[in-house]
Parts: C-alpha cells; structure tokens; sequence
C-alpha cells in the first residue's frame, strides 16, 4: 500500500469519527434537553437533582439522581402530571416507575425507608431505576464533609 492510499484511508476514518462525534454530542443535548423539561416537574413533586453525569463514547448518556423525602410526595398528583405531560415520554416512564415503586413500598409496610432516589440513564437503552434509602443520620453527614 502506497503513502497516497494510507493518506486517503486516514483522512476517511477521520472524517468517519467526525461525523460519529457530532452525532454523538447531538445526542446527548437531545437528552439534555428532555432532562430540562421533566426537571420542573421533578421539582414540583419535592425532588432536587443530587448528580448529573455526561458519557461520551459509542454511545453517549445523560445519568441523573434526584432525591426527595419519600414521605413528601403526593403519589395522587402522579396521576395528575402523567396525563398533563403524556407527551413528554422520558418524564412519563420517571413517573411511572415512580408509580410502581411506592405500589411496592406500600405493601411491604413500614421499614424506615424516608429517602427516594431516582436514578436516571438516558442513553441507548434508557433506564430508570428507583430506590427507597434510610437518611443518613446527622453525626454521618458531617463525619463525611469533614473527611472530604
């Protein structure tokens, strides 16, 4: 293989990466974009948003956790949210695991879990993972901001 043909095979795979890297970064601010529209929703359901994270690879996604005091959530208003924002399809699928989660909770009764998390991948697939914590008492929270 000649100079010229190597020269031409590199510049094609670079103009390859290119393309994949301007599709990838328009992924991930389409993510971004349903993100910022289910967050005033989140919001207004008692939730902040604890980390946010941005992968670029292959295949790029937008990981969110947003925390709430498990016992402040209207699960009634749920309902509510999902038929007004039916078209908002990531914030739906949040608020129907959202939905399942405390269906779950509620059978298994009281276990002192005060804390939801809500952990968000938008990517290729998309997943949504919901947990129930206990907070962390007061006395470990500064123990943890003093070794940090």
């Amino acid at each position: 293989m000649d100079l010229k043909n190597m020269m031409s095979k590199a510049q094609d795979k670079a103009q390859e990466l290119t393309e994949l890297t301007g599709n990838a970064s328009q992924t991930v601010s389409e993510m971004l974009d349903e993100l910022n529209a289910a967050l005033p929703v989140m919001k207004a359901l008692g939730f902040s948003v604890q980390d946010l994270q941005v992968g670029m690879g292959f295949l790029p996604e937008v990981k969110a956790k947003l925390v709430a005091d498990a016992d402040n959530i209207n699960v009634r208003a749920i309902d509510d949210m999902i038929q007004k924002k039916s078209e908002q399809k990531t914030l739906v699928a949040v608020l129907k695991a959202l939905q399942t989660a405390y269906n779950l909770r509620n059978q298994l009764g009281d276990l002192g879990l005060r804390v939801i998390e809500i952990n968000a991948t938008l990517g290729i697939p998309p997943k949504i993972s919901i947990g129930f914590v206990k907070p962390v008492p007061a006395g470990a929270q500064s123990l943890a901001a003093a070794v940090a």
